[in-house]
């Protein structure tokens, strides 16, 4: 399953876009503290997203707000 696109600055300049559960485990492991709780959220909905038991909308928003805690720019929330 895919979400809406979420492009965020992966280094200085340069900006990936993910749109799906893989790539968004990737770049919360990449950019997260684990030990966040806004990490541990956006997992769950990356899980669910995988196994299609979550909305999309919603594990979007949750990895955006834990990409948000962890200081990463977000071009387009």
């Amino acid at each position: 399953m895919t979400i809406r696109p979420v492009t965020f600055e992966e280094g200085i300049g340069r900006f990936r876009t993910v749109n799906d559960a893989r790539a968004m485990g990737e770049a919360l492991l990449a950019h997260c503290d684990q030990g966040d709780p806004d990490y541990q959220m956006a997992a769950l909905a990356c899980l669910g997203l995988g196994n299609g038991t979550i909305d999309p909308e919603h594990a979007r928003a949750d990895f955006v707000a834990a990409l948000a805690a962890a200081g990463v720019f977000i071009r387009d929330p």
